[in-house]
């Protein structure tokens, strides 16, 4: 291999060239995983629909077709743009990487940033929904919890909506440089996820510590494990996001990499969480209650609830509003039981 076949370019403009080639293959695969996971999902979720409750399965399924269709959008831009850059105008000044950095604006690269946008917005959403379902029934009103990452998911669409302005508007509001939206745009996001993630997993964490103590460690696991928590937090997606903000802003070339795969990473941790949902292993409303009502105690699992056994073999629960049950079972037949509240 002959050195004078290298592009007259430094050291660090091929870094970035290569990691942005290389994230466009990567981005492809795991594009390929985030198929599997849409079909996998889409057949879960349409095999539960009823006239009963197609009120909650019909909105992730339309969630997750077009967080899908987003998706595919965006590998499919990306590809052109990789063409565009390697390809049709690798004679560009300052080559690949060159044209990457001043051909914003132009359609198809327009396409990808909107794409993009929207499925960071409807990740974080989804995110922000898992906690309220979560975090249902806790002492503290629910709406206060919420608040906080309300507000910041809110600041976030504003600030993608800023920074695709930015990068497509005329305007010298815009094109000042007086203000780059792109580090403030992914910190909140990064933000706001780091802080649902330690919030679930705190909550999850909770439950679990409470399950065991009344019940055992047997008990729960498939909502508490820690491969659950991992899920419902979307772990990995903060975890890529916490990557990808620390390399930019190191200034690193393989930035470039990171950001062509992060849309895809989305998807992936998104759809985890609706094929959780899908099995009836994520965390709902209704999970406390059938928890309760397993065999072979009744079981009180609201924060703050604990019980005691009795002499007779009977057990007694108190919730933290209140309101006790006891549970009266028949050493005979542990599928009959007396529960009053």
């Amino acid at each position: 291999m002959s050195s004078s076949w290298t592009p007259d370019e430094s050291s660090q403009v091929l870094l970035a060239e290569k990691g942005w080639l290389q994230g466009a293959v990567v981005s492809s695969i795991a594009y390929g995983i985030g198929v599997t996971l849409f079909f996998m999902c889409f057949y879960l979720l349409i095999r539960q629909i009823t006239r009963t409750n197609y009120k909650k399965t019909l909105p992730l399924l339309i969630y997750i077709t077009v967080d899908f269709i987003l998706g595919t959008i965006f590998v499919a831009v990306l590809a052109d743009f990789t063409q565009l850059a390697f390809i049709q105008y690798r004679n560009y000044p300052g080559g690949p990487s060159a044209f990457e950095n001043n051909m914003f604006g132009i359609p198809v690269d327009s396409v990808g940033n909107v794409c993009g946008v929207l499925m960071m917005a409807l990740s974080d959403g989804l995110v922000v929904w898992r906690c309220m379902v979560i975090y249902r029934g806790c002492m503290v009103p629910v709406w206060i919890i919420m608040l906080f990452p309300c507000l910041m998911l809110g600041a976030s669409i504003v600030m993608g909506i800023m920074w695709l302005l930015q990068l497509t508007s005329n305007s010298p509001f815009f094109t000042s440089g007086s203000i780059n939206y792109t580090i403030p745009y992914l910190g909140l996001s990064l933000a706001l996820n780091i802080i649902i993630t330690i919030v679930i997993v705190l909550r999850l964490l909770t439950y679990r510590h409470r399950i065991s103590k009344v019940l055992g460690p047997g008990y729960g696991t498939q909502y508490t494990s820690i491969a659950a928590m991992i899920v419902e937090s979307a772990a990995l997606y903060s975890t890529f996001s916490l990557a990808l903000l620390i390399l930019f802003i190191l200034n690193n070339p393989i930035f470039g990499a990171f950001i062509e795969l992060l849309p895809q990473i989305q998807i992936i941790a998104m759809l985890l969480i609706v094929f959780r949902v899908a099995q009836g292993k994520g965390w709902s409303q209704e999970t406390m209650s059938r928890v309760m009502t397993s065999k072979p105690s009744v079981q009180a699992i609201r924060m703050g609830d604990f019980g005691y056994s009795l002499p007779d073999g009977s057990k007694t629960f108190t919730s933290s509003s209140g309101i006790r049950v006891h549970a009266n079972y028949k050493s005979s037949d542990h599928n009959s039981a007396e529960t009053t509240v």
